[in-house]
């Protein structure tokens, strides 16, 4: 989906104070029991009292924290959004060259999603009924941006540098991260039916193919 920090929802109320360290561990331990209990049950049987009693707490610590399921879920939008994108970047960042970082970005988002099933599947779910999607077709229409502006500025670093072969970047940057999420849902949908690995070392292959220069 959306690997970017920047497009991320703000996961405090506008104007309020900022947290002690004991209250952002309290909401931590509320973000993650939740998007256990939306990955396990889904968003519309995962009330406030569901999510309290998984996390061995009452339904009032969860109000005290959170205005409310809406204010709830943008702080699990935020750490579904965030996590990767940290992620990816720092592993993108730790290669040296245009196509080690392009097979960085993949494997890093083929990492994160064998690490963290329950995040995606949270994410898949909750993607729709986020505070105020409906009929926001604006956002839907803006929200791979940041990844195909990402992936695009090292495809045109390698094309300038000579690294790679040419290629439309903003084009091939949204095949890339087609490719990528189009195999998550699947593996959200039947994780039985899809070969993380074998998905990736395919994407790879496409992208060394397509962008490695030959003599």
């Amino acid at each position: 989906m959306v690997y970017d920090s920047t497009m991320r929802p703000n996961p405090e109320p506008t104007g309020q104070p900022r947290i002690s360290f004991i209250e952002e561990a309290r909401r931590r331990q509320i973000v993650d029991t939740a998007i256990r209990t939306i990955a396990s049950r889904g968003f519309s049987r995962a009330s406030l009292a569901e999510i309290a009693r998984d996390a061995g707490i009452s339904k009032g610590v969860i109000s005290y924290h959170f205005a409310g399921k809406a204010e709830l879920v943008e702080a699990i939008l935020s750490r579904l959004l965030r996590e990767p994108a940290e992620f990816i970047k720092g592993r993108v960042d730790a290669r040296e060259g245009a196509l080690d970082k392009l097979r960085a970005y993949v494997e890093a988002n083929f990492e994160h999603m064998a690490g963290n099933r329950n995040h995606y599947v949270a994410l898949v779910d909750l993607w729709d009924n986020r505070p105020g999607s409906k009929g926001d077709n604006r956002f839907n229409a803006e929200a791979y941006e940041p990844s195909r502006s990402y992936l695009a500025r090292i495809l045109e670093t390698g094309r300038d540098a000579g690294e790679l072969q040419p290629v439309p970047p903003r084009t091939f940057a949204s095949v890339v991260q087609a490719a990528i999420d189009g195999v998550m849902l699947q593996w959200v949908f039947d994780p039985a039916g899809v070969d993380l690995v074998a998905a990736r070392n395919e994407i790879l292959a496409m992208i060394d193919a397509r962008l490695t220069r030959r003599p």
